[in-house]
């Protein structure tokens, strides 16, 4: 392998892993760490959905005991007034200003379960009620005397009576410790679904505000009995986080997220964040990849600048050595025949004519390059443009031992600055006498269709591989093995035609196979 080549590919090589250790290697480390991450930040924010939801609920618990401590208070400072319930106009005015309190009753506990008292406004007979709540209140004889302690200690405690039998049909018993000295316990009769709707029912209202879902449950049935969403049929058992609800505990508050249940939602997030991640780490990817592209096109042009210099350099001083010592010969006058000086001369001219193709050729590239070349498109026809230069070759080719066949089809008009296009089939017909050793054909075809006109270049010579094909038209590129190598040339040659050719809005292509040839065709537009 040529010195050059190995020099570039330890330069690509060396940058590729540069962009590796400094690029990708982070970017893969910091997307494997992410997305092991991302279960723990699922399960970190599940947590603090888990702990704002559970704070709602106690914040509405604590608004309903804060309800029923409330009316507790009032019981007691309406006792400090009467002792007749039914006579008490504090205790009217709580029964009329609470729906949810359908009997209000005091007992005394000592030495047991006697004198009831009970006051009620509505229908409910309080007389009626007087022998089932005697029956309630022995059932929960231990609880009232845990009470008991708890209000000798301090400790103003309220306690859902126990009803086994449902005595008291759909109607809860609150009771408390009223006084210590006779033992008296109070005790509310409550209508439980007026209390949710018309006490828990505004404040879940005022929670949810359309993002969450909130709903009082009755644990036995599961059934929703109010919920901040019109029609909702959800089940207790389908409501992933609940809390009793403090004052009844029968009933139970849920919570759920309005339009997504929290798995769903944590869910979401976690795909999407995943999603930002990946697409994050592509784009990175991708990035990557298009830079070390970018670099190797880069290297790999300024190594075909310096292989272009050194071939001109090369190409320039052959025929400079050639005229320079025929030259010396002749003007020392060491040739005696004309015979001898005809030749030298015939040297001379040859090799200056091959330095200005040279030159020329580099002088047409540069002004290509650079924008600076102006083409004028003209109706032109091909076959009398491709006779005219093989006019001009059929000396150079024949000396080469080269034969040649043009088909002369017929007339192809196509637009194309004349100029330009003889430098374009000269350059073509160059290049297969360059690349062509043992079978020295050269065919030429011109044919028309697509709106389109054509020039077919084949040569029978040593072929392109598949490798290099995709370079050939590359600005100073030059195969670096095999026998393409070892051929004489600058590298701007096929490069200089496709630019002239994409300047009169026409294409380029070719064909070619290793031993077989190349074929090269050159597009134009027709004229109208």
């Amino acid at each position: 392998m040529p010195k050059a080549t190995r020099l570039k590919i330890s330069v690509t090589q060396r940058i590729a892993l540069i962009l590796v250790v400094v690029f990708l290697i982070p970017v893969l480390f910091f997307t494997v760490y992410e997305l092991a991450a991302l279960n723990r930040n699922e399960s970190m924010i599940q947590e603090i959905y888990q702990k704002q939801l559970e704070a709602i609920l106690f914040s509405v618990n604590q608004y309903s005991d804060d309800a029923v401590n409330s009316w507790m208070t009032k019981a007691e400072a309406a006792f400090a007034r009467s002792e007749d319930l039914q006579q008490n106009p504090a205790i009217t005015q709580l029964l009329s200003l609470n729906p949810a309190i359908r009997i209000l009753y005091r007992v005394d506990t000592m030495p047991g379960i006697n004198r009831i008292s009970l006051a009620a406004l509505d229908t409910i007979q309080p007389d009626t009620m007087t022998a089932e709540l005697e029956a309630v209140l022995n059932e929960n004889r231990n609880n009232i005397q845990q009470l008991v302690k708890y209000f000798n200690s301090g400790f103003q405690k309220t306690f859902v009576l126990s009803d086994s039998t449902h005595r008291l049909g759909d109607y809860t018993s609150l009771i408390f410790i009223s006084e210590s000295t006779n033992t008296r316990v109070s005790g509310f009769l409550i209508d439980t679904e007026i209390f949710i709707e018309d006490f828990v029912g505004p404040r879940l209202q005022s929670i949810a505000q359309d993002q969450f879902i909130l709903s009082v449950f009755d644990k036995q049935s599961e059934a929703a009995v109010y919920s901040t969403r019109t029609y909702d049929s959800t089940s207790l058992s389908s409501v992933v986080l609940t809390k009793d609800l403090w004052v009844f505990p029968d009933y139970a508050l849920g919570i759920r997220l309005e339009g997504a249940s929290l798995q769903q939602l944590i869910r979401e997030r976690t795909f999407t964040n995943l999603y930002l991640l990946i697409g994050l780490s592509l784009i990175l990817v991708v990035a990557l990849i298009f830079t070390f592209r970018s670099i190797k096109k880069e290297v790999q042009l300024a190594q075909n600048k310096a292989d272009f210099v050194s071939n001109v350099s090369h190409e320039i001083r052959t025929p400079l050595a050639l005229i320079s010592m025929f030259a010396e010969t002749l003007e020392l006058d060491r040739v005696k025949s004309e015979e001898k000086k005809r030749e030298y001369y015939s040297i001379i001219s040859q090799e200056a004519h091959r330095l200005t193709g040279i030159v020329n050729k580099i002088l047409n590239f540069s002004q290509a390059e650079a924008g600076k070349k102006t083409l004028n498109p003209v109706p032109v026809e091909l076959t009398r443009e491709i006779k005219a230069v093989l006019r001009t070759y059929d000396y150079h080719l024949h000396n080469k031992g080269f034969e040649y066949a043009f088909s002369d089809q017929e007339p192809v008009h196509v637009l194309a600055d004349p100029q330009a296009l003889t430098e374009i089939i000269i350059n073509l017909i160059d290049n297969a006498i360059k690349y062509s050793q043992e079978k020295k054909r050269i065919e030429i075809y011109t044919g028309a269709g697509n709106g389109r006109g054509w020039i077919s270049i084949r040569d029978y010579g040593i072929g392109i591989s598949k490798t290099d094909l995709k370079h050939i038209f590359d600005k100073f590129y030059r195969v670096s093995s095999g026998n393409l190598a070892k051929s004489p040339g600058t590298g701007i040659g096929l490069s200089l035609v496709k630019q002239l050719v994409e300047q009169q809005n026409g294409a380029i292509s070719v064909t070619s196979e290793l031993g077989v040839g190349s074929t090269f065709t050159v597009y134009f537009p027709l004229t109208a």
